[in-house]
């Protein structure tokens, strides 16, 4: 059974993922459906329906802010040009600075062994999302046969690198505006329900008084013991 600190964590490593190149925008996203046939699960992703996500984006860097629960839970997460991650976690007054180099994040990949995904595309299966042309991508894992995303991509966004459960997001010809995540006892529909080619600059300047810096190993330590980190 999936608990809210599973949520929490499974949400973050989808939003880890949104580093840009070469272009200059801001984009509005929200869960616009989460469902269980569990109905205690159900009750929990009810509380997650309406979850903001904005994604700022300049040349090779990206800020992803993400509002939860009416404001009780907040994630920042800043991707410098260097790939290098910043991530500011603010649970329910509780707040926690987790920075990573990039060499950290690749070898926490590399120790994960987890195996290529399988993606397939459909380009005939075409959506408009926010202004833009998206056609159908699902993504599958070796590792986890309950695992399944579903995806509408543009090609006019272009990704430099991320991660989704350890999926490298530079594989997919696209940028993904609308997504699904099928996982065991839930479903979970993300959407662009806004974009802008500019974006505000100040953004990319984190307040990070009052926050507890911590490793990233830190933090999988303390929600493992939470509930697990990931799904």
């Amino acid at each position: 059974m999936i608990t809210m600190n599973r949520l929490f964590s499974l949400i973050i490593l989808c939003f880890v993922s949104f580093a840009l190149k070469g272009q200059n925008g801001t984009l509005k996203m929200e869960i616009i459906e989460a469902t269980s046939e569990n109905p205690q699960v159900a009750a929990q992703l009810e509380m997650m329906k309406g979850t903001q996500v904005d994604v700022s984006y300049k040349g090779k860097q990206s800020l992803t802010k993400m509002n939860m629960m009416g404001g009780m839970v907040k994630v920042d997460i800043k991707l410098a040009e260097s790939g290098d991650m910043d991530m500011y976690m603010d649970m329910m007054g509780q707040k926690m600075w987790i920075p990573s180099t990039k060499a950290e994040l690749e070898m926490a990949k590399a120790e994960s062994g987890a195996s290529d995904p399988d993606i397939k595309y459909f380009e005939r299966d075409t959506k408009k999302i926010a202004g833009f042309n998206c056609y159908k991508m699902v993504l599958t894992s070796p590792d986890n046969e309950d695992f399944k995303l579903e995806a509408y991509i543009t090609e006019d966004i272009l990704i430099n690198a991320a991660v989704i459960q350890n999926v490298d997001i530079s594989q997919f010809k696209g940028f993904p505006l609308e997504y699904t995540i099928n996982a065991p006892n839930m479903a979970m529909t993300f959407t662009t329900t806004d974009y802008s080619d500019t974006v505000d600059e100040s953004v990319f300047d984190v307040n990070t008084s009052g926050y507890k810096k911590m490793t990233l190993k830190e933090l999988q330590s303390m929600m493992g013991g939470m509930g697990g980190f990931g799904f």
